[in-house]
């Protein structure tokens, strides 16, 4: 089963977008794991990415694919 680990972003602006982290094909994430331990995984995600100065709003962990809205 496929997951998919997407945070909620928002900057100093309060312009907020949602981005995918990863998925279950990239890593070896499960649903408990994700649920367990997706902030840590967004907190590294964040300091190595292009985000780093944008503010983590929320995330979900999703089954199946998922699109962004803003990409929809």
């Amino acid at each position: 089963m496929l997951i998919t680990l997407v945070a909620i972003l928002c900057n100093s602006s309060q312009l907020c977008l949602e981005k995918v982290v990863t998925n279950s094909e990239q890593s070896s994430i499960t649903m408990a794991g994700c649920q367990m331990n997706a902030q840590a995984g967004i907190a590294d995600w964040l300091a190595h990415g292009p985000y780093q100065d944008w503010k983590l709003q929320g995330y979900r962990c999703v089954v199946g694919t998922y699109v962004p809205r803003h990409e929809a």
